[in-house]
């Protein structure tokens, strides 16, 4: 009983979260700012959503954005994943590449943006190019650090039961570096969508960026905080998403909350 209270909770407080956020947003707008052309209601800019769904001219940038962000995001995983894990087998490897992945984590490659547009075009291939390199970062050096913060104990009790590398790989090695590699890639999916955003907006022809773009510069605020909307409900179904993966990979917190549960009654 405790334990499903608890889940109940757990979900009514984010969604209460938002609701407070949207009630801060509406009096914000209309007592504090009080011109729709520079803050649009919350009211508003949900009116101005249903109005570019309903017409369905939304649609095509979505999809054009989500391509460019679910490609640049999947490569960003996979080379980030593979080259923290090199980095965490070889030391050597690691130092040798540490400094470089510092300097480029804390560089604001959002600043290179025109330059990579202007080499690659404003077309999808630019798109995600600026991903890869706002994205990869988290993953690599989350990865990284996942895999040295592993027990040796793991390791010699699974040589100790006469498990093989590949055994050692599947059963221990990734399973314990999971959480961290995830905690990895919920960072890189707001940066994923800043470089999708960065990018349309320095130069495109579709997408939310160029959308946003095209509505300020005809000061429609409540259509451009509605394509705004729209990149945050992404990002935050993103986000969730590997965040529920990561519970189903830690079900040792399932049993923790629930065997405290008892103490707390």
């Amino acid at each position: 009983m405790a334990t499903g209270a608890k889940g109940g909770i757990g979900w009514a407080l984010p969604l209460l979260g938002l609701i407070l956020a949207g009630m801060v947003w509406e009096l914000v707008a209309r007592i504090v700012v009080r011109s729709p052309l520079l803050f649009a209601p919350f009211s508003t800019t949900l009116v101005a959503l249903w109005d570019l769904f309903r017409s369905g001219a939304i649609f095509p940038h979505i999809a054009v954005s989500g391509q460019e962000f679910l490609a640049g995001f999947v490569i960003s995983a996979v080379a980030g994943v593979a080259i923290g894990a090199a980095f965490a087998a070889v030391p050597r490897l690691g130092r040798l590449g540490s400094a470089v992945v510092q300097a480029a984590y804390a560089t604001p490659l959002v600043a290179v943006a025109p330059l990579l547009i202007v080499l690659f075009g404003i077309g999808v291939r630019s798109k995600i190019i600026i991903v890869i390199l706002l994205a990869i970062f988290p993953v690599l050096i989350s990865t990284e650090s996942a895999f040295r913060s592993i027990n040796p104990e793991y390791v010699e009790t699974g040589i100790a039961f006469g498990a093989g590398r590949l055994q050692l790989l599947r059963k221990v090695v990734l399973p314990a570096a999971s959480i961290g590699i995830l905690t990895g890639l919920r960072l890189a999916v707001g940066r994923g969508i800043i470089g999708v955003l960065v990018g349309e907006i320095f130069g495109a022809t579709k997408g939310l960026g160029f959308l946003i773009v095209q509505y300020s510069e005809s000061f429609q605020t409540a259509k451009t905080l509605a394509v705004v909307l729209v990149l945050a409900v992404i990002g935050v179904v993103a986000s969730e998403g590997l965040q529920q993966l990561e519970d189903r990979l830690s079900p040792w917190k399932e049993s923790g909350r629930a065997h405290r549960a008892p103490d707390a009654d």
